[in-house]
């Protein structure tokens, strides 16, 4: 990857960032993964908990409130976009009437989690199961290292038409900060509408009803993704940020160096890398109500072989693609001691700012949606500790 390719990613980050910073609203949406967090004030308050499930204890009056972390995260859904992932948040426990913390999670832990989401523009559904194993670092009660953990996990994908078999490594060195590395077997197959769209270009037409008139073809390959997740909260606000880094190795036709990807909406390489950065912004209530918007950008790193003779390899003309909007979770109860708990329904809507058939299409195109229909986004998520140790 030029040096020159990584600059418009940077961009990416620093806008999502700025945006939050700059808006008292920008942020919270779909995403099914376990997401730390940490507050920047001494209150003994509830942090934010994407899926997964953990025991959270609320933070001593004079530390800072974090958000637990749980879990290995699902992928995002595949006819769902990856951007649709969705931080649950949900309650913390807090200090007893003496002013006590509750007892560390386990040492070691079996935990899953469960995520299951509908899409509409563009149309997708994915299940996303993780099955992993967390092992707690250190014997610290304070918020910034309770949850802190590393953890291996099986946590494949499923959807009528793509499915993703592989596993991740978590390690989070505080409450506050996660990184992950996995890789998946993702395999395309089904309705012609819903397989790989491969093509010779970026610059190549992929619009709703060009999609939904072509032949798509089966294929498969690996794809590797590299992230890393920050999560602060505030008293009632909780703000989240996570970068991921795509690679892929498909198999493409002889001539064909991009293809149609609907779990993102976008033309990324056969061969190479894209990106994601979701910012979140939360306002979290006692009761298990959620409410925020979330940010979502993606950029493509397109090389300049893949580009056709004569074309300007210097212009993008599909990313950066923004979307922002409104999410929704609510958490109908939490009892660690479950093997299933923390069931939670998601809604999330999403309008796209910048999408090349969304509504930014060039004057007179016909192939393309109205800028004023959002991403719809439906979920439910539940999680649960299988086997914990006593120690």
């Amino acid at each position: 990857m030029r040096v020159s390719q990584v600059w418009p990613a940077v961009l990416v980050a620093l806008y999502s960032t700025l945006a939050l910073a700059q808006s008292p609203a920008i942020s919270p949406g779909p995403r099914g993964e376990p997401a730390p967090a940490a507050a920047v004030e001494p209150v003994a308050s509830e942090p934010v908990a994407p899926e997964g499930p953990s025991e959270d204890p609320a933070p001593a009056a004079a530390d800072p409130a974090p958000v637990q972390h749980t879990t290995a995260p699902p992928s995002s859904p595949e006819g769902v976009a990856d951007s649709s992932r969705t931080p649950i948040v949900e309650p913390r426990a807090k200090p007893d009437g003496t002013g006590e913390l509750p007892p560390l999670p386990a040492r070691h832990r079996l935990v899953y989690s469960n995520l299951l989401v509908l899409r509409v523009n563009p149309l997708g559904a994915e299940d996303r199961f993780t099955l992993g194993y967390n092992l707690r670092l250190y014997n610290n009660a304070k918020p910034l290292f309770r949850d802190a953990y590393f953890g291996v996990g099986f946590s494949p994908t499923f959807s009528p038409s793509i499915t993703r078999i592989g596993g991740n490594i978590d390690f989070a060195p505080l409450t506050i900060l996660r990184f992950r590395g996995a890789y998946y077997l993702a395999t395309w197959y089904g309705s012609d509408r819903f397989k790989a769209h491969p093509y010779s270009s970026p610059t190549a037409e992929y619009g709703p009803a060009k999609l939904k008139d072509e032949a798509g073809t089966s294929t498969l390959g690996g794809q590797a993704e590299l992230s890393a997740l920050f999560q602060v909260r505030v008293k009632m606000i909780a703000i989240r940020n996570e970068v991921t880094f795509y690679h892929n190795n498909i198999r493409l036709p002889s001539g064909s160096d991009v293809f149609y990807d609907l779990r993102h909406d976008v033309l990324v390489p056969g061969k190479g890398w894209f990106l994601t950065n979701d910012t979140d912004l939360l306002y979290m209530t006692k009761f298990g109500l959620n409410a925020g918007v979330r940010n979502s950008l993606v950029h493509v790193f397109y090389r300049s072989d893949m580009y056709g003779p004569g074309e300007d390899a210097s212009v993008n003309p599909n990313t950066p693609m923004d979307r922002l909007g409104p999410v929704l979770t609510y958490t109908f109860f939490d009892r660690p001691e479950k093997r299933f708990n923390k069931p939670t329904l998601v809604f999330a809507a999403q309008w796209w700012l910048k999408h090349r058939y969304r509504g930014q299409g060039a004057p007179g195109m016909e192939d393309r949606i109205h800028q004023g229909i959002p991403l719809f986004l439906l979920g439910f998520s539940f999680t649960g500790e299988l086997v914990k140790s006593k120690h």
